[in-house]
């Protein structure tokens, strides 16, 4: 049998904005392939279609592509979280590439890890709160399994000190368990084979156990 190649360069496009139909070629592990730009579509619509003045955040950065599509549709900034050092450096490449490299943050580290320790606490995060948050958790699949709590909590811990009316959008395997997801919001889960995303809002009557200050 011809062996199957580990890594593909496919082609995204950005579907909307003042970006459309701008492109980049990004290399990615076929495990760990990028949204379908039909899929991001229909997320993006799901989410409202264009985000003015709204902060976006991906969790997971990848190609980057979900804050670059933010941004096209009114987002002010993205702040990027990507662990792999050289996919970090090619978000920053595309980011230029773009013409967007002033309204884009990488941060090549484990979010997860950033959040656990307290990042989002901080008084750079505090000052981000005057207006709402769009928040992409996209994993690699395989991270539902091994470390779907994590994965959880950290979602949790964002929906805490996201400002009301931030929206958020996290992509699960079609097989993996929903309950997963935080039961403080409710969510809506549409299948987009072989993903399914879950979309919702942070409503002013959130649960909140802790007050931060605006």
């Amino acid at each position: 049998m011809p062996r199957i190649p580990e890594s593909e360069t496919i082609q995204l496009r950005i579907i909307a904005g003042d970006l459309r139909s701008r492109k980049i070629q990004f290399t990615c592990d076929r495990r760990t392939r990028p949204m379908k730009d039909r899929t991001r579509e229909a997320v993006m619509n799901l989410l409202g279609g264009t985000f003015p003045g709204f902060h976006a955040f991906d969790l997971f950065g990848g190609s980057g592509v979900l804050g670059f599509e933010a941004i096209s549709r009114g987002a002010t900034h993205a702040t990027i979280w990507e662990i792999l050092r050289p996919r970090a450096a090619d978000i920053l490449r595309f980011a230029k590439e773009l013409g967007i490299c002033e309204q884009v943050t990488v941060h090549a580290m484990d979010v997860m890890r950033w959040t656990r320790d307290g990042g989002i606490e901080g008084d750079e995060f505090q000052r981000m709160r005057e207006a709402p948050w769009i928040l992409f958790v996209c994993p690699p699949y395989a991270l539902w399994e091994t470390d779907g709590a994590s994965i959880r909590d950290t979602i949790a811990a964002w929906l805490e000190v996201a400002p009301s009316g931030s929206l958020f959008a996290v992509e699960l395997e079609l097989e993996t368990d929903e309950a997963w997801l935080p039961n403080s919001v409710s969510w809506d889960v549409r299948p987009y084979a072989p993903a399914k995303v879950a979309v919702a809002e942070k409503p002013s009557s959130y649960p909140s156990s802790q007050v931060l200050p605006v």
